[in-house]
């Protein structure tokens, strides 16, 4: 009688554990599936729109020079994003 209550909690230990696992697998599983899903994360942003440009240089926050210097930093990363990337090469 004794060794059967110890066999039968083992056997709940083993199946508890088993059941973790599969609730673990299952979790990363789920994880995995909807990072695939998503695709590659958006590139990042400049840090601010050309509109606050423009309001930062009205109000007078930055000069002339400095406007144009951002704005062209901002066109030419827009560009650049805009470029057709070339085919990765397979190994």
């Amino acid at each position: 009688m004794i060794f059967a209550a110890a066999n039968d909690a083992r056997n709940i230990v083993i199946w508890s554990a088993v059941l973790l696992a599969v609730v673990i697998l299952g979790f990363g599983l789920v994880v995995w599936v909807k990072r695939r899903l998503q695709g590659q994360p958006t590139a990042p942003t400049v840090g601010f729109s050309l509109a606050e440009l423009r309001e930062l240089h009205r109000t007078g926050k930055i000069s002339d020079e400095e406007y144009e210097r951002a704005r062209g930093k901002m066109a030419a990363t827009l560009k650049h994003r805009q470029e057709p990337q070339p085919p990765k090469k397979s190994e």
